[in-house]
């Protein structure tokens, strides 16, 4: 009879504390745990940004040059940078490529590599920088300038013909690859050999 009465006594106020502290309780959980995720996703982000540059400067090494987009990019079946690295790694959310700048020239003497941090609390976050402000993070050639006036056009392989493309602020990044700076994509379009269509620019 005393647990009846308790149960009848239970108003309405106290049931809707009860339900506030519970929901209360659920959103730290889910910021913590949001939180940890965002955290494991930038670690992710820097280590590939790292072996990604080990491979380029070894690549550099060997060609007197760093590599042309083409051969930066996140696809299934990647070998662009064989053997210094078997498979591009590729975003660990969004599965596309880490954007690629570099000299704007055939054979560049400079390059960097961006990224969007999505714990802007991480030590090593810069602020909104790049292209379209569309990142917070970039690591590159010792000689590359920090970035300051980025690119406006973007140009990719169509059939064989460079054309150009737009940015895509949600990827973030052109919105396919591989992209280039130049009108002229480098020559990269066609095979050289056969004339055949190339570097096609897709969307991963």
């Amino acid at each position: 009879m005393r647990k009846m009465r308790l149960m009848r006594g239970l108003t309405v106020t106290e049931l809707m504390i009860v339900v506030v502290i519970i929901a209360f309780l659920a959103l730290l959980a889910f910021w913590a745990v949001r939180t940890q995720v965002y955290k494991g996703f930038d670690a992710r982000r820097k280590a590939d940004i790292h072996r990604i540059k080990v491979a380029v400067e070894e690549y550099e090494k060997d060609h007197d040059c760093y590599p042309t987009p083409d051969l930066v990019v996140c696809k299934p079946q990647d070998t662009g940078l064989r053997p210094y690295l078997d498979k591009i790694p590729c975003d660990p959310r969004t599965n596309g490529s880490y954007y690629y700048d570099h000299e704007n020239s055939s054979c560049p003497k400079w390059y960097r590599l961006y990224t969007a941090f999505e714990n802007i609390k991480d030590s090593d976050y810069m602020g909104p920088l790049g292209p379209g402000n569309s990142f917070n993070y970039f690591s590159g050639s010792p000689n590359a300038p920090y970035p300051s006036a980025p690119p406006s056009n973007f140009y990719g392989c169509r059939s064989g013909v460079c054309v150009p493309i737009l940015w895509n602020p949600t990827r973030p990044g052109a919105e396919c690859d591989p992209n280039f700076g130049s009108s002229s994509c480098y020559g990269k379009c066609t095979d050289p050999n056969t004339g055949a269509p190339i570097n096609e620019c897709t969307q991963i």
